[in-house]
């Protein structure tokens, strides 16, 4: 292409590549260049960049390189991390370094995890790409772990100081109605529901205290051989008299052989709660089993009952705190909501949260 014979300015360049572009004598690899640069030439939209990619996800967002190397991030990992070069150097952390080098080597990985020097509690998921970079997504949960604990010590302090008034209230109830005394018919009545609402404040604070044990740590598994035909029939007998007033056949059929090793109260307390709701809950002349049977390394010990079961919809949650399927027949029949919780939060994490119980099955010869 011809130009002057001095150098032209920039205004004169634009303007005689615009005339030979509209002339068509423009080369092709420039006309293609300017396409793929300049917007109004093509019509078309440039692709979005880096960085509005980042910012477009939710959450803090870094684009890494070997060695954990932060090639670009986001205005939320920034403010959360600040702007040094490797995340060794912005937070410290050898754990979150090996996890970032995991991704960085094509294994996507995701865990929660703390950044002392920072003072954070983290989720981290760091996402494998291609030309040996990786994505890293954090999720402060900060706030929620500090909320969590400020519940958890909210539930065990208000359990510790409800238990001595009620159980001064159940005492005094208890004296009125078998201590000799000759009640009224109406008082009778007062006292006794006096008694039964005592009951069940009882029952909430004992499943608050056990609950706020597991949640914080301070229960511990005391595993041991137990021998699980005695103990399926112990439990059985607990629930007896009830099942019989409601007319309901209750029966265990777990073989003598089978022995675990599991916590025998924990596991006591959860085969309870399951015999318990299914006696509650199953209509009069129904039927109530706990089977039990071995499965290769595993013991599986079920609750099976002749009981409407839980709705689809229902099953997901009920092994939340206070969660009822039916709040109105729960409450009426003395559940605290607390029960399935308190034996989900028991089972180790390698034991399945059902309405099934499986625990590691000993050896038949153990003594």
């Amino acid at each position: 292409m011809k130009l002057f014979g001095r150098k032209p300015t920039l205004e004169e360049a634009v303007e005689l590549i615009r005339a030979e572009l509209r002339e068509g004598r423009a080369p092709q690899t420039l006309v293609d260049e300017l396409r793929r640069r300049e917007p109004l030439i093509s019509g078309g939209r440039e692709p979005p960049r880096l960085q509005e990619l980042l910012e477009a996800v939710p959450g803090a967002a870094a684009l890494l390189e070997v060695g954990a190397r932060i090639v670009a991030r986001n205005a939320r990992m920034e403010q959360l991390l600040g702007g040094a070069p490797t995340v060794l150097e912005a937070t410290r952390s050898d754990e979150l370094v090996d996890l970032c080098a995991r991704g960085l080597a094509g294994w996507p990985h995701q865990r929660e995890l703390a950044l002392p020097a920072l003072g954070l509690q983290i989720q981290a998921q760091v996402t494998p790409l291609s030309h040996a970079r990786a994505l890293l997504v954090l999720r402060d949960l900060t706030a929620e772990r500090r909320a969590d604990q400020m519940r958890r010590d909210f539930i065990a302090n208000a359990s510790h100081e409800l238990r001595t008034p009620v159980t001064a209230i159940s005492g005094a109830a208890e004296t009125l109605l078998h201590g000799g005394l000759d009640l009224p018919e109406q008082a009778r009545t007062f006292v006794e529901m006096i008694a039964r609402h005592a009951g069940r404040l009882t029952r909430l604070t004992d499943d608050l205290l056990d609950l706020s044990r597991l949640e914080t740590g301070e229960w511990k598994a005391a595993l041991g051989a137990v021998q699980l035909a005695p103990l399926a029939a112990s439990v059985i007998d607990l629930f007896r008299e009830r099942a019989a007033e409601k007319g309901i056949v209750l029966d265990a059929d777990v073989p003598e052989r089978l022995r675990a090793n599991a916590d025998r109260r924990a596991l006591e307390q959860i085969l309870v709660n399951l015999l318990d709701n299914a006696v509650k809950f199953t209509p009069p002349g129904g039927r109530v089993t706990l089977l039990g049977d071995g499965l290769g390394p595993t013991v599986m010990l079920s609750v099976v009952d002749t009981g409407p079961g839980i709705d689809p919809q229902h099953q997901a949650r009920i092994f939340e705190r206070f969660y009822r399927a039916d709040a109105g027949r729960s409450r009426e029949l003395g559940g605290t909501g607390l029960g399935l919780a308190t034996s989900s939060s028991t089972w180790p994490k390698r034991w399945p949260a059902r309405s099934v119980c499986q625990v590691p099955e000993m050896a038949h010869d153990f003594g």
